[in-house]
């Protein structure tokens, strides 16, 4: 999940910019489903887990995010680590889950400002693409399955990109959340019944 999430947080991080918020202010970002802390904004910049943490308060107001739009505020608390073997691994606990929550953003601004559309993951020019991606870099007889693919302007330049989440794991995945091997990958502005002109991971 954490994988998959990391496109998300990375185009809510869009619309930041250095006029958004003062030197002073810290916007931690956490996953949901688990209450992982990513990092956090300030001043525009990206700040590592551990220093967000830091400045982070025992009580924290955070707008969740589902994949497509902004839903409701819950509390978190101050986050703590998960102890060995991952004791870099920082979460919070969280006053609740709302339905479909994937980000929460502690920030007023509204990190959503275009909103993403789910498309068809069956669509034969996607699968294609993911295929020609995975072969190129050696797999000769890729084996996987589209997971979700999500189509949204990430640059605000009026041109869609598109994520692409994807596995090699053909079991029934009765969650939205599953980890991905293959992570949510953007494609630049494919146009409909035609191949992306470029293809890149995440």
């Amino acid at each position: 999940m954490i994988l998959k999430t990391a496109a998300v947080v990375f185009g809510f991080l869009a619309p930041v910019s250095a006029g958004t918020v003062s030197a002073a202010d810290l916007h931690p970002i956490i996953e949901i489903e688990t209450g992982y802390l990513f990092g956090g904004s300030e001043n525009g910049k990206w700040v590592k887990a551990g220093q967000a943490a830091k400045s982070t308060a025992k009580k924290t107001t955070y707008q969740v995010y589902s994949l497509t739009k902004q839903a409701e505020q819950i509390t978190a608390g101050k986050p703590k680590s998960v102890d060995e073997p991952c004791a870099d691994t920082l979460m919070v606990s969280l006053s609740s889950k709302p339905k479909d929550g994937v980000i929460g953003l502690a920030a007023t601004w509204n990190a959503l400002p275009r909103r993403p559309v789910i498309a068809d993951a069956t669509r034969s020019v996607y699968v294609e693409a993911v295929g020609d991606f995975l072969k190129a870099r050696g797999i000769a007889d890729p084996k996987m399955r589209i997971t979700r693919i999500l189509r949204v302007d990430l640059e605000g330049d009026g041109e869609e990109e598109v994520l692409i989440s994807a596995t090699n794991y053909f079991f029934e995945d009765k969650s939205d959340h599953s980890a991905a091997p293959f992570p949510e990958a953007p494609i630049d502005s494919p146009r409909p019944g035609s191949i992306p002109s470029s293809f890149c991971d995440a």
